[in-house]
């Protein structure tokens, strides 16, 4: 098609264009309205001017045929990629979307607004989000303005949830900045005083018809009288403006008020947790959960009012709520909003008593009370960020952060080969440049009699001996055997310069601390004493003889052998302990109790799913590891003799 007489006509091009839209709806694609739009005779400005118009026309009959749901979410989708396309502006999908929600009722929103959260991600694009962000927000307030938050309660719920989706969590545009209250939301109750109840007024008082006609008995246990109605529901106007509270005359009311409200609750306890439990879940198998916005102020609804749990902890909530905005430090609070001592004290006492209360209303009291006060606490850090005049959460990074730094480029031992003449390697430092230069062959530098560090036991050892020395009165926590470093270190230099190192031991295991300290006594007798003794170690004789270190640990070594084989006593090897505690069996408690054992160490033992073998072996390991002097052969002895177990102990005599 062409321009008539070089001159665009809007209306001619509209129609046409509306005609080929409702084929594009039909068939459900946009590739011939492309074909289309392409061989028309116009600028793109006039194109997409009269595209978008077409777009809003052919809306507007389908919602004056009523098509449904399906139907206007298949043309959204068709404007979305027509945006996408370049054939019109981003504002059209947006308007179309308006459009809808203006006419179709409050079920079919429902419905239309899925296609509205599950396009989030394309609604947050760079090509919408500038364009369409305060569209959504006003479509979102016109829905919202429509709905009733009583009847529509989670359709509400999820419009805010889109909400919170869309804007990014330092938005501002939702934001409560200058900490208003909605002092619109007045609660309304009888202030009048009801006459004494005749016989006819006692009857129909007893009884209240419900919505279905139905007569029920409206008896408690807990008569309510009209001065504790009138307390409770006067909370409310504090629960709606707390600013007042801070006020001399007003406080007094609210704390008469607020400590009837919770003497109240705390006079008429609710059924036990697993009843009532049990009663909702079956009630709830009944009927389906119900959401009330408000509820009812009728003074003769008060007694199943206080009874009902769930009315009960919005009321607890709401003290709470209060208490923290009293005590908060809100920055545009009046300098004169300040409790004083004896307010604050209360505040905290009454929180107390509101938690127990809290923890007391069933079904499930602990995890509710453990929820609501996880809630206030998250709400003073918001509260926080608002005093700090909201800054955002995304780190800026400046622009010099952001550009990668180049790395310097390394350079090759060859290049600094030929830059020295093949002399001396740069290393890029000169304590390096000097230290890699020492000598050409590198292992030959590493094997050079300079660089053997290892220090002989005399050197090493000298100071801990002298510690350990019980005339030096070095208190045990200064003491180097206390040291891991040192400890790591004196193992490591045993290990290669004493052969004592290998010699067994009478114990199978033993502390650390305790290894090094025998150690060191050994050491001390062989190193020269203050008098003057000649040590036994590195002694040339006269022919010139040396005799080593190692050669003379070797010896005393053998000396210890042979005084181990003059002491017949048997030792309590890890075999050994294998072989008796296979004779005691299940009498090990016995032996547990005559070896000082506490009746919680021989209860743990009982609780391992252990034979009573292994459980044997283990307390006397124990034994042995805690009292490596007592813990000898002769003294097991004795003890499993104690015990009843005199042939076990026999096995311990030494051999003739």
């Amino acid at each position: 098609m062409a321009a008539t007489d070089g001159v665009f006509d809007f209306c001619e091009a509209r129609r046409a264009f509306n005609e080929v839209i409702h084929n594009v709806v039909n068939e459900n694609t946009l590739d011939t309205y492309k074909n289309f739009v392409d061989n028309y005779n116009a600028s793109e400005s006039e194109k997409r001017v009269t595209i978008d118009q077409s777009f809003r026309d052919v809306l507007r009959e389908l919602t004056s045929a009523d098509r449904g749901c399906n139907v206007y979410k298949n043309f959204i989708c068709l404007t979305i990629e027509a945006v996408t396309s370049e054939l019109c502006t981003p504002t059209v999908p947006f308007m179309c979307l308006t459009d809808i929600f203006d006419v179709i009722p409050i079920d079919q929103c429902e419905d239309m607004f899925g296609l509205v959260e599950d396009k989030v991600s394309v609604w947050k694009s760079q090509v919408f989000y500038d364009t369409g962000k305060n569209f959504l927000l006003r479509m979102c307030n016109d829905l919202l303005r429509r709905l009733s938050k009583s009847q529509n309660t989670v359709f509400c719920g999820r419009i805010q949830l889109f909400l919170s989706r869309l804007f990014p969590l330092a938005e501002k545009s939702a934001l409560n900045l200058m900490s208003q209250f909605n002092l619109e939301n007045i609660t309304l109750y009888s202030q009048i005083k009801p006459e004494p109840n005749t016989e006819e007024n006692g009857k129909t008082d007893d009884k209240m018809e419900t919505g279905d006609g139905e007569i029920e008995d409206n008896k408690t246990d807990t008569p309510i009288d009209y001065n504790l109605y009138r307390k409770f529901w006067s909370l409310q106007d504090f629960f709606r403006k707390p600013g007042q509270c801070y006020e001399k005359k007003f406080w007094v009311n609210f704390v008469a008020n607020s400590d009837a409200v919770l003497e109240a609750f705390n006079s008429s306890k609710l059924d036990d947790l697993k009843a009532s439990k049990k009663k909702i879940d079956q009630r709830r198998q009944q009927e389906p959960d119900a959401f009330f916005a408000k509820y009812l102020t009728s003074e003769k609804l008060l007694n199943l009012q206080l009874n009902d749990s769930n009315f009960r902890r919005y009321v607890l909530v709401q003290f709470l709520i209060i208490f923290q905005y009293l005590n908060a430090p809100v920055k545009f609070k009046n300098q004169a909003s300040v409790l004083s001592d004896d307010q604050s004290n209360w505040i905290k006492s009454s929180t107390e008593k509101i938690y127990q209360l809290i923890k007391e209303t069933p079904p499930d009291g602990e995890k509710f009370a453990k929820t609501v006060e996880h809630i206030l606490g998250r709400e003073e850090f918001w509260n926080k960020w608002k005093n700090d005049a909201c800054p955002d959460f995304e780190r800026k990074v400046s622009e010099d952060t952001k550009k990668p730094q180049r790395r310097a480029k390394r350079r090759r031992i060859g290049d600094d080969l030929q830059a020295s003449g093949g002399k001396v390697i740069k290393m890029g430092h000169p304590e390096l440049t000097r230290l890699w230069n020492l000598n050409p062959n590198n292992m030959d530098a590493c094997k050079a009699e300079e660089r053997m560090f290892l220090p002989t036991l005399e050197d090493f050892f000298q100071d801990a001996i002298e510690q350990n020395d019980p005339d030096a009165q070095v208190e045990e926590e200064y003491k180097l055997t206390n040291d891991q470093t040192f400890q790591w270190k004196a193992l490591r230099l045993l290990a290669r310069r004493s052969p004592q190192f290998f010699t067994n031991s009478t114990t199978p295991a033993q502390e650390l601390k305790s290894y090094l300290n025998s150690m060191l006594s050994k050491l001390a007798k062989q190193m020269p004493s203050q008098q003057g003794e000649e040590m036994k170690t590195d002694v040339e004789d006269e022919e010139g003889i040396k005799e080593t270190q190692d050669d003379e640990d070797i010896k005393q070594s053998d000396q210890g052998k042979e005084e181990d084989t003059e002491n017949k006593e048997i030792v309590l090897s890890k075999k050994v302990i294998r072989d008796i505690s296979e004779k005691i069996g299940k009498d090990w408690k016995k032996l547990a109790v005559e070896l000082s054992f506490e009746e919680d160490e021989i209860s743990y033992f009982m609780s391992e799913e252990q034979p009573e073998v292994e459980k044997a072996v283990k307390i006397l390991t124990i034994w042995i590891e805690n009292e490596p002097e007592k813990a000898t052969a002769s003294a097991l002895s004795v003890a499993l003799k104690e015990v009843g177990l005199s042939d076990v102990a026999d096995t311990l005599s030494p051999p003739v």
